[in-house]
């Protein structure tokens, strides 16, 4: 009697986890007259988000917060943006003020580069001879 409590217990618990391990995606007729219960229950590989295509934004510092690592930047036609800075980027804040002129590369609204344009009147170093 023994026996058959602890075989019906095992087999209960079996089908308890196969069936948590196949809520989640519910299977097709297909898919369950086609596939034997093993390879239904294993869960498939997730695919990984396509990286967001990093840009650049050129335009003038409005204001910078190296606490928040945040960057706000108004671009040509006058429209601010802020940036939370991350890597690189975050040492580069605090060597920049408002009214910088700077090129932002970021990948949604997350800079990853921040480059300081050159003064307008600024001299190239001469050449050493």
């Amino acid at each position: 009697m023994k026996k058959v409590i602890l075989a019906l217990a095992v087999a209960v618990a079996t089908a308890a986890a196969a069936n948590a391990q196949t809520a989640a995606k519910p299977a097709t007729a297909k898919q369950t007259a086609s596939k034997p219960a093993a390879d239904q229950a294993k869960p498939k590989a997730e695919k990984p988000a396509a990286a967001a295509k990093a840009t650049a934004t050129k335009g003038e510092v409005v204001s910078t917060d190296a606490t928040a690592k945040t960057i706000t930047v108004k671009d040509a036609s006058g429209q601010s943006m802020t940036y939370t800075a991350s890597g690189a980027a975050v040492a580069e804040l605090a060597k920049l003020s408002a009214g910088d002129h700077v090129t932002v590369t970021h990948s949604d609204m997350t800079a990853t580069k921040i480059v300081k344009a050159k003064a307008a009147g600024a001299k190239k170093a001469p050449k050493s001879k």
